[in-house]
């Protein structure tokens, strides 16, 4: 089953794991005050993927949609940081001009 089709599908609106999360957390955000009550749309993040499609209890974690951005984009940039790129095209900066102007400093104060 692909990603976006099951998490568009009603089996994952009414999983009971994912339900039972909700309600652990009391409809709010596990990382920050934000809460369902107050209008804050609450996402279930998968902290694995090994039950994709058959989640059990632990699986999910119940947040809000900015820490859920910023805890995806945490663990992408983890578990990129450790693949080396396959090769290194960097090329040595060159400036043939002064990055500053001597003439136009302000005194220090």
């Amino acid at each position: 089953m692909y990603y976006q089709e099951y998490i568009g599908s009603a089996a994952w609106r009414t999983n009971p794991v994912r339900l039972r999360e909700f309600e652990a957390a009391r409809f709010e955000c596990r990382l920050c005050p934000a809460a369902a009550s107050d209008g804050t749309p609450l996402e279930a993040h998968h902290r694995t993927y090994e039950r994709f499609g058959c989640e059990a209890d632990g699986d999910l974690t119940a947040l809000c949609r900015n820490c859920h951005h910023q805890v995806t984009s945490f663990q992408r940039a983890s578990r990129y940081a450790l693949i080396a790129p396959l090769r290194a095209d960097v090329r040595r900066l060159t400036v043939s001009v002064p990055l500053f102007d001597p003439t136009r400093m302000e005194p220090v104060r």
